[in-house]
């Protein structure tokens, strides 16, 4: 079966491989002959046994030759040239898709190879989860060479020889059988030489003695660093040249990928143009597609020495599936895929099971301090949620609907009586004092409550010429205790403005006072529902989007600076810098279809994001387009997508 991309690339070849004539059908004749089995042929997906059921249907051809006098417009010949189409249009998607799926195969193990070569802890955790087939390779060595484990062996310097013998340095064979790499590597292991000690001199005075100790204890620090980080380096250097080799092979399979969808436009002339296929099935008179056959089979196999056309699709399909045989011995003999999940997964399952018991354990020594602490968590929450939460929503629900109509620090009543007591004092002082009418007294008390006493500071002037007398036998104590009825009334006024400025930002106080459990509940709701939820996000996540955004500029950097394989490279010399080569070609591709298969799972169906966004992918796997036309398309994409999929956000993201 073929993969989504063959399908998607290869699905309008398919009216091209159907019976031309309007009246012939796929079904098969009901006479019982060995045409039955073409409906199979026609309508089946493309597969290696489909190719082998054709083959052999046209070798049973010269049998029935005889019976069946087959004319050039017979309805048999028909189907028969429909057949010839099908088969060849087959080993084209197969190839396509074996080729793409090579390589795509090849650059995600290399991708993690490159992962693990970039972080020490990862390649000090590779080192561990492979040790096991590593110490298996050690004891064979052992047991073929007869060799006996001594105490001995367990010495620093023993330890030592264990990697490397003496200089200038020759790697012994438990280091090749502990890295099977370094056999056939000529490694910059080979140039590394452990720490050695600087020449004896006899010390001639206590500072040559410091500087010796010294320097004999940073030797032994040195030693010991390398013989620590000796098996980190050449287990990085193992994950570095398994990533470069399945960079080879993703190039190799690339530019081969590349080679054969530039040959669709000659397939499609071949498929669309008529021909009529001999009795025996050994030739056509397409020149096109006779061409096409040749030149797929010299891109697959190297190899077109067979010149009639089924010949050469049987010996495609040898070819076809020897690839794929040498593809998987070239990776085991190479040990270029990435270590199996048991591998990866056997430090953890060594380890789960005890700290499980003992966390088991654990808890249930401590079964009644736990239980105190659940007793207070749960009386934590519920007091979160009455004492500052609930309760202050129902203070901003209450401050709401009474409409801050009471006082908060003084009430309207205190301070109207004590302003009614400074006007009796005063219009009482006035009457007795300055003998005012009545007339006189209503005017003196609207300036009481506009807060004017000049009538009772005159009075107040008066009496402090003669302090005393005035004390005694006048009305100073009466002018001063109306002054501090006046700074009392005063006081409660400023303290009604106070009041009636907090009265207008009540709601907001209480607002205020309910924030913080908002703020703590939204925050615990949101890591709550990260560690619970399994939807991905938006458009797929951050995850799923840098690798996007790492496709996209991965596709803009091929497009400028398109790569060369070195056993290929006198061919490119001469090609327009504007044509893109095979190998930038089978490159983009492996990209475009990570950017299809992004779009179809992770952007939202029948949306103008999803379709506008196949739309650009559809025009950069256009081989009709150039360079600059396809850099066109990419500043496309990013101007219309960019802000959408926040791929200007991710820049600086890890």
């Amino acid at each position: 079966m073929t993969s989504n991309f063959a399908v998607h690339y290869t699905e309008r070849l398919v009216p091209l491989t159907r019976p031309r004539s309007s009246t012939q059908t796929t079904k098969p004749p009901s006479d019982g002959s060995a045409l039955n089995s073409t409906h199979a042929m026609l309508q089946g997906s493309p597969s290696e046994a489909m190719v082998q059921e054709s083959i052999d249907f046209f070798r049973a051809i010269p049998v029935r030759e005889d019976k069946l006098g087959l004319q050039s417009d017979s309805e048999e010949l028909v189907i028969y040239n429909t057949i010839v189409r099908k088969t060849i249009f087959n080993m084209y998607a197969l190839a396509v898709d074996r080729y793409l799926e090579e390589a795509s195969a090849a650059q995600l193990d290399a991708e993690w190879w490159a992962d693990i070569e970039q972080s020490t802890w990862s390649v000090a955790s590779y080192l561990l989860q492979s040790l096991p087939s590593r110490l298996r390779r050690v004891l064979q060595l052992i047991r073929t060479r007869k060799m006996s484990v001594r105490l001995s062996a367990f010495y620093p310097s023993s330890i030592a020889r264990f990697y490397w013998d003496a200089a200038p340095i020759r790697l012994s064979p438990f280091t090749i059988a502990l890295f099977p790499y370094l056999r056939d590597q000529t490694s910059s292991v080979t140039s590394f030489s452990p720490v050695t000690a600087g020449k004896s001199t006899r010390p001639n005075s206590l500072v040559a003695l410091a500087e010796k100790i010294r320097d004999g204890v940073m030797y032994s620090i040195q030693r010991v660093f390398s013989l620590l980080l000796f098996p980190l380096r050449l287990a990085r250097e193992e994950c570095q040249l398994r990533r470069k080799e399945l960079e080879k092979v993703r190039d190799e399979r690339a530019e081969v990928l590349g080679k054969l969808l530039e040959l669709r436009p000659l397939l499609a002339n071949g498929l669309q143009a008529d021909f009529n296929i001999s009795i025996a099935g050994s030739s056509t008179d397409n020149q096109a597609l006779t061409a096409f056959l040749f030149k797929f089979a010299i891109i697959t196999s190297g190899d077109a020495s067979q010149k009639a056309t089924l010949p050469l699709i049987e010996q495609l399909l040898d070819a076809f599936r020897n690839h794929g045989i040498m593809h998987d011995a070239y990776l085991e003999a190479h040990d270029l895929r990435r270590p199996s999940r048991l591998t990866l997964l056997w430090p953890r399952l060594f380890l789960l099971p005890p700290l499980m018991l003992y966390c088991a354990k654990h808890i249930y020594a401590s079964r009644a301090t736990l239980a105190d602490f659940m007793l207070d968590v749960v009386n934590t929450v519920q007091n979160l949620f009455k004492g500052w939460l609930f309760d202050p929503i129902k203070d901003v629900l209450i401050t709401i609907r009474a409409g801050g109509e009471d006082g908060v620090i003084v009430r309207r009543e205190a301070v109207a009586a004590d302003l009614d007591s400074l006007e009796r004092m005063t219009l009482a002082l006035a009457r007795e004092k300055l003998s005012y009418d009545s007339s006189q007294l209503e005017a003196l008390s609207q300036q009481i409550r506009q807060g004017d006493l000049t009538a009772v500071l005159k009075i107040y002037e008066e009496d402090i010429k003669n302090p005393m007398k005035s004390a005694i036998m006048g009305t100073l104590l009466r002018s001063m205790f109306i002054q501090v009825q006046k700074a009392k009334v005063d006081l409660d006024q400023a303290l009604a403005g106070i009041d009636k400025l907090l009265k207008s930002q009540e709601l907001t106080f209480a607002f205020v006072g309910v924030a913080p459990a908002l703020a703590v509940i939204y925050v615990a709701g949101g890591f709550l529902r990260g560690l619970l939820s399994i939807r991905p996000g938006m458009y797929g996540g951050k995850l799923k989007k840098t690798s996007v955004w790492l496709a996209m500029r991965r596709i803009e950097r091929l497009l400028l600076f398109q790569p060369k394989l070195l056993h290929h490279r006198h061919n490119t010399e001469n090609v327009p810098s504007d044509t893109i080569p095979p190998l930038t070609t089978g490159l983009l591709v492996l990209s475009l279809a990570h950017l299809r298969e992004y779009a179809l799972t992770s952007l939202p169906a029948r949306s103008r994001l999803r379709e506008g966004f196949l739309d650009d992918i559809e025009d950069l796997e256009d081989p009709a387009l150039r360079r600059s036309e396809k850099l066109r398309i990419i500043d496309r994409m990013w101007n219309s997508w960019g802000k959408e999929l926040g791929w200007y956000n991710l820049a600086g993201g890890r």
